[in-house]
């Protein structure tokens, strides 16, 4: 259960996004633009899912003002993992847990801080920071806010940025009855626009490239997470207490979850063939 780790400033900034299993718009669309309307763009599409409608006036201001006309949009397709539903979604609501694995497997140094229940940042000890929070969070769609600073050896001045993460998931079982997750991601990302064309203009398609890649690493990982509670629940039982950079509480519930998918797969295992 190794991720493989990336490297470069942009590379550590697509893995604080991702993290969230791993940076608005300023004109609405009119009331009858819908998903399904084929005269919408790519990203009036995906604008077109975000559930405004179930959001406090607040939290649709914030997302709105985010995704404006500048934002750049990228949408990461459709993967499948084995995963139940309740592992999936502790480890999309609570990246820390992800973090703390991969920091103990010597894989990544991020350092997640959990400033309140629905907020945290995120840190890759090397000057590099978000503040995250989770706006609108249900078992399909996830909504989350990334106010991001970010420095490098190649950048003249830091990069600021404000990014909008949607995680759209669904649930099934397999022709095994296995429990399968399927989920895509549509991203929003607003530069400071002080940073200029040029660097834009060599950033964003490096980001976007790096991102594809962590998106389907990030993608294997929680397969493999789900797989090692499935057949090795003692070692994940052991794992879980080693992550002391998550409070007891999420510790807690991660243990549940996964004690249920071992003691699921004993009785599925006792049932008449």
């Amino acid at each position: 259960m190794q991720p493989h780790t990336a490297h470069s400033t942009v590379a550590r900034h697509c893995i604080i996004i991702m993290c969230f299993v791993i940076a608005s718009l300023s004109v609405v669309l009119p009331d009858t633009a819908t998903a399904e309307d084929p005269g919408l763009s790519a990203k009036q599409t995906a604008v077109a899912k975000i559930p405004f409608e179930r959001m406090t006036a607040s939290a649709t201001e914030r997302i709105k003002s985010t995704i404006n006309p500048r934002a750049i949009y990228k949408h990461l397709p459709k993967s499948t993992i084995q995963c139940s539903p309740e592992l999936y979604i502790q480890l999309v609501r609570y990246p820390e847990l992800v973090c703390n694995m991969w920091e103990l497997m010597g894989a990544a140094k991020l350092r997640v801080n959990r400033i309140g229940e629905f907020e945290f940042t995120v840190s890759d000890l090397k000057g590099n920071t978000s503040q995250v929070e989770l706006i609108y969070g249900t078992q399909n769609t996830h909504v989350f806010l990334i106010d991001g600073n970010y420095k490098g050896p190649l950048l003249v001045k830091n990069i600021k940025a404000k990014t909008v993460v949607v995680v759209h998931s669904s649930f099934e079982l397999n022709d095994k009855s296995e429990p399968i997750t399927k989920h895509s991601i549509d991203l929003f990302m607003n530069l400071d626009s002080g940073i200029g064309d040029l660097v834009e203009g060599v950033v964003v398609p490096l980001f976007m490239k790096v991102t594809e890649w962590n998106y389907d690493e990030i993608t294997k990982f929680v397969g493999q997470v789900y797989d090692v509670a499935l057949t090795k629940p003692d070692g994940m039982q052991r794992l879980i207490t080693k992550l002391t950079r998550c409070q007891p509480a999420i510790r807690k519930r991660l243990s549940k979850v996964t004690t249920a998918i071992a003691e699921s797969s004993v009785r599925t295992a006792a049932l008449p063939k």
